[in-house]
């Protein structure tokens, strides 16, 4: 007689091997059909329409990597908190532990998102957050204008402004 698990093992272990089939299969396919005629052109580095500048070995700002490894990170944590929302949302696991399994996961969830929460203030506090911001070169112009004009030009628009944003959300759209 065959168990309950070797049986689960089985699917699991047909569905493994199926999607290897499928991949080797595949890629045997197109590796096929595909027209295997490199030329210049076909070999040329090709990225959003643009004629590469310079070597691809050029120098660029480390803070993109920075920002990029921050951002693959937070979004593979993210994908972690789905298993605490099924498991929390199991009726079947809550009633064969008597509410424990809910604790744990509510208090493990809590924990996890404290500890990114931590994560991220870190990565706040050490500016990796703040993009990549160039220098703003100062203008040679000057203007007969005084300053206070324009001050005042200013505060006119940015008082104006607010109260349209004030009146936009306090009014009710008329049919």
């Amino acid at each position: 007689m065959i168990a309950i698990e070797q049986v689960a093992f089985l699917e699991i272990l047909t569905f493994i091997a199926g999607a290897l089939l499928f991949v080797a299969i595949g890629s045997l396919v197109s590796f096929l059909l595909r027209p295997q005629h490199p030329n210049t052109e076909k070999l040329y580095s090709y990225e959003s329409g643009e004629e590469p500048v310079g070597s691809s070995w050029g120098r660029f700002n480390t803070r993109f990597y920075v920002m990029a490894i921050v951002f693959i990170l937070f979004e593979v944590e993210i994908i972690l908190l789905f298993p605490w929302a099924t498991v929390w949302a199991n009726p079947a696991l809550n009633e064969a532990s008597g509410g424990l399994w809910a604790n744990y996961t509510a208090i493990s969830a809590v924990l996890f998102m404290t500890l990114l929460a931590i994560g991220l203030a870190y990565v706040w506090s050490q500016g990796h957050l703040a993009g990549i911001q160039l220098p703003l070169p100062s203008s040679p112009f000057s203007s007969s204008v005084p300053k206070a004009l324009y001050d005042q030009v200013n505060n006119h628009y940015a008082s104006t402004t607010s109260e349209a944003t004030v009146h936009s959300t306090n009014s009710t759209p008329t049919p």
